[in-house]
């Protein structure tokens, strides 16, 4: 049974345009099974291809895939929002949310409502949006997108109300959450901040809706409210969430500060930015959160500036495993001073050979690195353990001289065990000389 606080928060919210939606409701009712279609404008910022993709400011929808954050290579016009309903018995039993372009041939029994009113239309999907939810297609991220896509139409009550329902479909309370970032102000941020945290709101209320959702973040997994609740603060306007996700950085369970850490690196905010460095370089942290804010720090939005100073925090630390996380993290770095900086890292001999391999692993995986510095790596070094290893490193590259290094290995005479090496890693390689190399040497 649905909380009877949401049921009022959601009753208060529809009251101003309940009799506009009572029409919408009567005119679906009133349909013949199959499929009813309507359309209204879209909220400004709103975009499609009229077909499978939908993009909204920073966030898009495609193919049953979704993302936040920078995107591009998809046609993407404003337009409206059309909505069709499959409807049976006189009850919508799934949606399909497009926008723009126009509606297709007619291939059964089609009912047209033609152009509505946003708010109305966005209020009476809301209405039936646990039926949609039990009968229709789950395409992730889908769900809400009749309801947050309309212009005019008042979005965050409902949407909290609903992330707050624990009788709903789990991917759309993390969707709620998202959205009431995306489309949400400051006032927002309380809510948001007590379910990242994962604490119930004192009195159960926020924004004047109901029941608060118990939430244990180190259960709560990847996909879960928490984490969900901590990217919505990194997306309300204005910077607005920022200064909460610093403060659970410094102040939540080890889940949380690793989720807030990662979500402010998303930014490119240097409030964010600068807390995810202090995480990265504070001693006292745990180690978790620390590799998790290099890593983040690296694979968000990351500077120039962000770079350098991981590469300064490397010669500051011992601990192997922020280390690991810095050397990871130049893999996303396409200057010619990381790759460099990569294989300097490898040829320290004061350096743990754990950590030496690891550089040279994320050196070779950097396109930007030369082979023929790997090699000369190679050359230089006498080592069995990580010549060994660069060996592995050379079998994944795709270049040519990758595998013309490989061969020449094979082809030495000066040591067996890394032509043994070599050879077998040429013979996982599905390449003419590779295969030649082998036949050669079985005659």
């Amino acid at each position: 049974m649905r909380p009877m606080l949401t049921i009022v928060a959601l009753t208060a919210t529809l009251a101003g345009t309940a009799t506009a939606q009572g029409t919408i409701a009567a005119r679906v009712r009133a349909a013949r099974d199959g499929e009813v279609r309507m359309q209204y404008a879209s909220r400004p910022g709103t975009c499609g291809d009229g077909r499978d993709m939908i993009g909204f400011r920073e966030a898009y929808f495609a193919r049953n895939m979704q993302g936040f954050g920078r995107w591009s290579g998809y046609r993407c016009e404003p337009g409206p929002v059309r909505v069709s309903l499959q409807v049976q018995d006189g009850a919508p039993i799934a949606a399909t949310t497009r926008v723009g372009g126009a509606w297709a041939a007619p291939s059964g029994a089609v009912t047209d409502l033609g152009t509505v009113s946003a708010p109305e239309a966005a209020a009476y999907v809301l209405s039936v949006l646990p039926a949609l939810e039990r009968g229709g297609r789950r395409d992730k991220g889908r769900a809400l997108l009749p309801i947050v896509l309309a212009d005019g139409f008042d979005a965050p009550p409902p949407l909290l109300a609903i992330a707050r329902d624990e009788s709903r479909n789990i991917e759309t309370r993390r969707q709620a959450l998202h959205w009431l970032g995306m489309l949400g102000d400051a006032k927002v941020v309380p809510a948001l901040t007590a379910i990242a945290r994962g604490a119930n709101e004192a009195g159960g209320r926020v924004m004047g809706e109901g029941l608060s959702a118990s939430v244990d973040p180190e259960k709560d997994g990847k996909k879960g409210l928490a984490s969900a609740a901590a990217a919505a603060l990194s997306m309300v306007e204005d910077g607005a969430g920022i200064p909460a996700l610093v403060d659970l950085s410094r102040t939540g369970s080890v889940a949380v500060r690793r989720q807030a850490v990662f979500w402010l690196a998303q930014t490119d905010d240097e409030r964010a930015h600068r807390a995810v460095r202090e995480s990265a370089a504070n001693v006292r942290e745990d180690a978790r959160v620390r590799e998790h804010a290099v890593f983040s720090l690296a694979h968000g939005d990351p500077t120039d500036d962000d770079f350098r100073w991981l590469r300064e925090l490397y010669a500051r630390v011992d601990d192997s495993g922020v280390r690991k996380a810095v050397l990871m993290g130049m893999q996303e770095d396409e200057s010619p001073e990381a790759g460099r900086w990569l294989l300097d890292r490898a040829r320290d001999a004061n350096g743990s050979m754990e950590v030496r391999k690891a550089a040279v692993f994320w050196a070779g995986q950097r396109k930007a690195t030369p082979t023929k510095e790997i090699v000369n790596l190679y050359r230089s070094l006498d080592e069995r353990s990580i010549r060994e290893h660069i060996i592995f490193v050379l079998s994944q590259r795709d270049d040519d001289e990758a595998t013309d290094a490989l061969v020449a290995i094979v082809r030495a005479k000066d040591d067996p065990d890394m032509r043994r090496k070599a050879l077998f890693w040429l013979g996982q390689k599905n390449d003419p000389r590779a295969m030649k190399l082998i036949a050669e040497l079985l005659k």
